[in-house]
Order: C-alpha cells, then sequence, then structure tokens
C-alpha cells in the first residue's frame, strides 16, 4: 500500500530508460525524464531532432523499442480508452475536416475527446483568440495562423490536466503569442502540467523548468531558473 503525506510529490509524467531507433540509427537510448504537477517543461532542439517522436511515444502513436511512459501513476500500454481523460496533444499540424466550419471541427472533437461544453462557453473561448468572426468559417478557408489558434481553442475547452504541445507557437503573431504565454502560465498556476516542444528555447516565466536539449543520437537534460521575458 501506498503511504502518502503532505511532502508527496506527484509525477504526472515519468518516462523511464526508453530506447528508439529508426533505421538502425539511435533516436534514444535509456532516456529519462519526470514532469511533475505544476510544472512547465520544453523538449528544445532542431528539427528532426527527436522531438516529436517522443511526444509520440508518449501517447502511444509510436511504440518505444525498450522502457516504460507512466502517465498519472499508469502505464500507457494500460490506459485504452482513458487515455482521452489523461492528457491533451495538439500535434505541430492538427487534423481537420476541412469542410467543415470551425465551430463544427471543434464539436466533433468535443465528441471524440469527451469534452462537454455549452455553446456560450465556446464562443467564450474563441472570442479569446479572435475567432468567433470565423465560427462558421470552413476550415479550409483559414490561414495556418488561424488553424493553429483553432488547435489552441481546444486547450481552453479541455479538463485535462497534461498537455502535451507540439511547436504550438509556431504560426502565431506576437499578439496571440502572448496570449497563449498567459493560458499556459495559468494552466500550470491551477496545477496543471505541460511538455512542450520547440526549435527555440522558450524561457518560462516565474518557474523552474527542466529543459530538454535533443541531438540527433543524444540527449540530454538539465534544469533552468531563467525568466520568460518575451516571445521573440
Amino acid at each position: 500500500m501506498l503511504l502518502l503525506n503532505k511532502y508527496t510529490i506527484f509525477m504526472i509524467l515519468e518516462i523511464i530508460s526508453i530506447s528508439l531507433f529508426r533505421n538502425k540509427k539511435r533516436i534514444f537510448k535509456n532516456f529519462d525524464f519526470k514532469l511533475k504537477k505544476s510544472e512547465i517543461a520544453s523538449l528544445i532542439g532542431k528539427n528532426g531532432s527527436g522531438k516529436t517522436s517522443l511526444l509520440d511515444m508518449i501517447v502511444g502513436l509510436i511504440k518505444p523499442d525498450s522502457g516504460k511512459i507512466i502517465i498519472d501513476r499508469c502505464d500507457i500500454n494500460e490506459i485504452g480508452e482513458n487515455k482521452k481523460f489523461k492528457f491533451i496533444y495538439l500535434p505541430f499540424i492538427d487534423t481537420f475536416k476541412e469542410n467543415f466550419s470551425v465551430q463544427d471541427n471543434l464539436m466533433l472533437w468535443s465528441e471524440l475527446s469527451s469534452s462537454e461544453f455549452t455553446q456560450k462557453k465556446l464562443d467564450e473561448k474563441l472570442k479569446f483568440f479572435d475567432l468567433l468572426q470565423l465560427k462558421h468559417t470552413p476550415v479550409s478557408k483559414l490561414s495556418q495562423g488561424q488553424k493553429k489558434r483553432v488547435s489552441l481553442v481546444k486547450l481552453l475547452l479541455s479538463r485535462c490536466t497534461l498537455w502535451l504541445l507540439d511547436e504550438p507557437f509556431n504560426s502565431l503573431d506576437s499578439e496571440n503569442m502572448k496570449k497563449l504565454k498567459d493560458v499556459l502560465l495559468n494552466h500550470r498556476k491551477n496545477g496543471g502540467s505541460i511538455l512542450l516542444a520547440s526549435h527555440i528555447d522558450l524561457k518560462i516565466k516565474d518557474t523552474k523548468n527542466v529543459y530538454i536539449k535533443l541531438k540527433k543520437f543524444n540527449t540530454q537534460s538539465k534544469e533552468s531558473n531563467d525568466c520568460w521575458d518575451s516571445l521573440r
């Protein structure tokens, strides 16, 4: 029986001795990582360095050659349909029904992810990312930046505590980058945990973050107390 006390620190995500090989090339070897409750961590590396592969392993899209991935004290291989209650994953390029409207796409996503919300709440979140006037517009008519913001609305509607984000700031203008920064910091403040991938070093304000620098055929991690002054 696990005995808990007020000093117990829950790990929302644990990666234990993960190894991954592709075309006989080593991407990860015995890679370890932990993400605590109320923590933001960045996976930093160039394109092709393995950031997306790691996220795909966490969500079960890729099976590692060895090692374990634990989310909220459950082995990822044993979560099954409960995955949708454990985390939300926004890939680098999200998938939409291009001929469906913005609103219909989000309603379809809500059914698949069991995220319930009212029309009033949906309109409120669309307005936050300046999308309310586009809610009846087919996604095929949107720019890449607008599509990215539609994807980010899912974060505002989700009840998951763990957010997994692949290049979430890509295609955003400076105003919406600041909005997303506020969303991330507010989620952390409310007890949420975030693992995001980026090709640049994003400095997170007022928090101790773990920055993982991924290089081809090599992985290393370090902790940083840097402040997130801006998103340039």
